[in-house]
């Protein structure tokens, strides 16, 4: 028996996939639209490296020799086979005598587009403040989108989440005006609506994280640690139910499902109590106005939840004077989102409606973008303040809820498709072709080694083509061309079973020196 050896698979890497062409056009149109959007608001395109110095976009850097994912932290790590000088934090190179100390760094594949927007901000200040030049308080502002891919190695793999797909942010830097935080739920509604989803279909909710840091305050819960598992818990309200956040946060609970035990925080059951009402009373925020009325009569002398409370309050006065009202943004205080890393008012969008899975069960598509006000980040690299905002839409997450309510379904739009009957008409081909193009019109010749021609029209009816030209030796003697109408064949394919009938609804004769004017008239 013959060894066997190990041999070559075709298969892709678990997370990753081919992106087919209907896919690209959602994503390319998802793109277009929100960016039209970004730009009409002021921000200019900037794009930044998919590597970059995992020192300067975070914390996350894996023992170079590990292999264990769990100790990858989310990343995909690297290390620079180039030696680079090492610096000190006061930005001088390393020195040991006269000699400079080399080091390989470690790199990673970009994790999120905020990092690398940070980095971009932190190194033009580096160069600035060598001279001198910035201070905290006198930060430029600086304005960017960038959409692109992003890589997190996901241990988990759950239905939906890759370990490469794609975001569109948008973010303020240098600025702690409270306009730019307004300005968000703005963007956000502006985009959804521009992409396609119907106002009514999506909801712009809206937080501070003030507040939520002010009420675990005034529960004389101010541990960082200890008030990070309560929001952990709180976050998954809208996944178990107040009774399973009860459980969670008291002395454990037994999962519906597995009916595993999930051992609870122990908190005393009259801390439990007051959470469990604050947050409940929010459940179904109406009015703005009615939601922060309610927040003041519980503010009481508390002062961050009632400066969080003053901070809703201007983005409100703004959205009323823009035309925002509640069917497009919403105040919810039970809005937990990145409270470990936001540092004021927080945004979240969420997809109003449902779909039916495979089982027939009723499914809520749930969060497809958000953000907020993030103060830390630049602080972080270079040890100055400069506040930012900024938010960011899954482009993947969007296009897949979009297929699954079979919205905003961008057809094929492939070109004209010229048919190959004959090599020695090749030349021909080519020209008319040429002129096609010329006058703006793309055109593909068929190559393929599949001559006949149900196939050829096959490949283009695959490729969304609205026009076939046939052009055999008998045409060519005539000086004329025989040109399908393959869209409105498509069209009407249900109503016309005779195929002469179809055939003679959907083609025609046109002179040579005609082609490009047909073209035009069918298009």
């Amino acid at each position: 028996m013959p060894e066997k050896i190990r041999g070559v698979i075709p298969r892709k890497i678990k997370g990753f996939r081919d992106i087919t062409p209907a896919m690209n056009r959602r994503r390319w149109q998802v793109i277009n639209a929100a960016a039209r959007v970004y730009k009409a608001y002021g921000f200019e395109h900037w794009d930044t490296p998919v590597m970059e110095y995992a020192e300067c976009i975070g914390k996350y850097v894996p023992d170079e020799e590990s292999m264990n994912p769990s100790e990858r932290e989310g990343i995909y790590t690297f290390v620079n086979p180039e030696q680079e000088p090492v610096f000190y934090n006061d930005w001088t190179i390393a020195k040991d005598g006269e000699k400079t100390i080399m080091d390989r760094f470690p790199l990673v594949l970009r994790y999120d587009l905020t990092a690398p927007l940070a980095r971009v901000y932190a190194e033009s200040l580096w160069t600035e403040k060598l001279k001198g030049a910035v201070k905290t308080e006198k930060s430029p502002l600086f304005r960017r989108y960038q959409y692109g891919p992003l890589y997190r190695f996901e241990a988990k793999l759950d239905p939906g989440r890759y370990r490469e797909f794609w975001q569109l942010d948008f973010d303020s830097v240098g600025t702690a005006d409270i306009t730019a935080d307004a300005e968000i739920p703005m963007i956000l509604a502006d985009a959804m609506e521009a992409i396609g989803m119907k106002r009514g279909a999506y909801v712009i909710k809206a937080n501070n994280r003030k507040i939520v840091q002010g009420f675990l305050h005034g529960l004389d819960i101010r541990d960082e640690a200890a008030a990070q598992n309560i929001l952990r818990i709180i976050d998954k309200l809208d996944k178990i139910g107040l009774d399973g956040v009860r459980g969670e946060l008291g002395k454990g609970r037994e999962d519906e499902f597995s009916k595993a035990f999930i051992p609870g925080l122990n908190l005393t059951a009259g801390t439990v109590g007051r959470i469990i009402e604050f947050f409940k009373s929010y459940t179904s925020a109406g009015l703005r106005s009615e939601t922060l009325a309610s927040l003041r009569a519980n503010a009481g002398g508390n002062e961050l939840l009632q400066a969080g409370i003053d901070e809703l309050a201007a983005i409100d006065a703004i959205l009323v004077g823009s035309g925002f009202d509640e069917t497009r943004v919403r105040f919810d205080p039970t809005l937990i989102r990145g409270m470990s890393y936001y540092t004021g008012p927080v945004f979240e969008v969420a997809s109003l409606q449902t779909y039916t899975d495979a089982k027939g069960n009723e499914r809520n598509i749930g969060s497809i973008g958000g953000g907020g006000r993030y103060d830390g980040l630049v602080e972080r690299l270079l040890g100055i303040k400069v506040p930012a905002t900024g938010a960011s839409i899954g482009i993947d997450r969007l296009c897949e809820l979009l297929e699954l309510l079979e919205q905003n379904d961008a057809p094929a739009d492939g070109p004209v498709f010229i048919c190959m009957f004959d090599s020695a008409l090749m030349r021909e081909y080519q020209t008319i072709a040429a002129e096609l193009r010329s006058a703006g019109i793309p055109a593909e010749v068929y190559y393929g080694m599949q001559k006949g021609l149900n196939k050829q029209l096959a490949y283009a009816d695959k490729k969304g083509c609205s026009i076939a030209i046939l052009l055999g030796s008998d045409e060519a003697a005539k000086g004329i061309v025989s040109m399908k109408n393959l869209k409105l064949g498509r069209e009407i394919a249900a109503d016309v079973t005779d195929k002469a009938e179809w055939t003679k609804r959907v083609q025609s004769e046109v002179r040579r020196e005609d082609v490009v004017e047909a073209v035009r008239r069918i298009l």
